[in-house]
């Protein structure tokens, strides 16, 4: 799909209902870390930046990373069709839980005019895969974690010098769902409001020359 002139793709059954259930589960239970961030002035290196990013990643099974996989090589056809781009590899899947107030300010996980380290100058398409739905009742209760308010995925182009946000779209987050973008497209996360937000983040990579 084209969305405010945007070359976004949308898959709406990437993992079934039943696998983001599990995969929420096994997130609850993982040990968590601080999500890092990556400066355009310095690539090459993570740090924490709260000012930045709120969100914390989890360290799930090695089973949990080789199922994604399967179905990231099971998309990847499709993938390259719609983006005319030939794709070698991905990135290790980030398994993302956002909870009330954190958020991702605007960036680009590519900075094309930034001399970058591999594989992150291989990146050519970000992923996100989103495993619960954000919630369309007034008060989903505070134990009620299949749905969340706020976490909107914005999404603003590439061609812009920084992210504009009244030109920006609201990815439309379905659970089981992935969406695909240049990796060089500026995006944000709002700040999550209420529940818990879980996504897999992948960067796809073009292949080794």
């Amino acid at each position: 799909m084209t969305a405010t002139g945007l070359d976004v793709l949308v898959h709406p059954a990437f993992l079934t209902g039943v696998e983001c259930a599990a995969l929420r589960a096994e997130m609850d239970r993982a040990p968590r870390l601080e999500g890092s961030v990556r400066e355009a002035e310095d690539p090459g290196a993570e740090s924490i930046d709260r000012t930045g990013r709120s969100a914390s990643e989890c360290e799930v099974s090695d089973g949990t990373h080789r199922l994604v996989g399967e179905r990231i090589c099971r998309v990847t056809p499709e993938v390259e069709r719609y983006f005319d781009q030939d794709l070698g590899q991905y990135e290790a899947p980030h398994f993302v839980a956002y909870e009330p107030g954190d958020f991702y300010r605007p960036h680009r996980d590519l900075y094309r005019d930034v001399a970058l380290p591999e594989p992150l100058v291989r990146r050519r398409l970000s992923m996100v895969v989103f495993l619960n739905d954000p919630s369309d009742r007034p008060d989903p209760g505070p134990d009620d974690l299949s749905h969340y308010e706020g976490g909107v995925l914005r999404l603003c182009s590439h061609e812009a010098d920084e992210f504009e946000s009244r030109s920006a779209w609201d990815v439309p987050a379905e659970r089981g769902s992935v969406v695909v973008f240049r990796a060089d497209t500026w995006h944000e996360v709002t700040p999550v409001t209420k529940g818990r937000r879980y996504t897999i983040v992948v960067m796809l990579l073009a292949p080794v020359r």
